[in-house]
């Protein structure tokens, strides 16, 4: 990711905006990378978590955040790194897919699991569509 491009902000309703009419620009690090040591970088495989995240996407984490409950986060569970929702329910916790072909699975005291760090970011090539 460059860190020193800032980004021209893209209306996505309006037609005939000219560069004229540019009034801000985005950095991608003031954007996304607020703590750069806490910062990873995942790509997606699978398609538990469609049409939210597809293989490909890359993942922004930020591991100095705490994962709250409904966000979306990686996960260590025995020995793989998952992406899904965390859900803390009734003092459990539930890690869920978006797509719903996939079941829930109820974290256990018999696992080896660890809350990795939220999604804040997914940046997807747009090359083929």
């Amino acid at each position: 990711m460059n860190t020193h491009k800032k980004l021209p902000v893209a209306n996505c309703g309006l037609f005939g905006i000219s560069e004229d009419h540019i009034e801000n620009y985005q950095s991608l690090d003031e954007r996304f990378v607020q703590n750069r040591s806490a910062t990873f970088f995942f790509e997606a495989q699978g398609d538990s978590m469609e049409p939210l995240i597809i293989p490909g996407d890359v993942l922004v984490i930020d591991r100095s955040l705490e994962v709250k409950s409904g966000r979306v986060a990686i996960v260590y569970l025995d020995g793989e790194f998952l992406c899904k929702r965390f859900i803390k329910q009734d003092g459990r916790v539930i890690l869920r897919s978006h797509n719903p072909l996939h079941r829930d699975i109820t974290i256990t005291d018999e696992m080896d699991f660890l809350v990795w760090g939220p999604i804040v970011a997914v940046a997807r090539d747009m090359k083929e569509l």
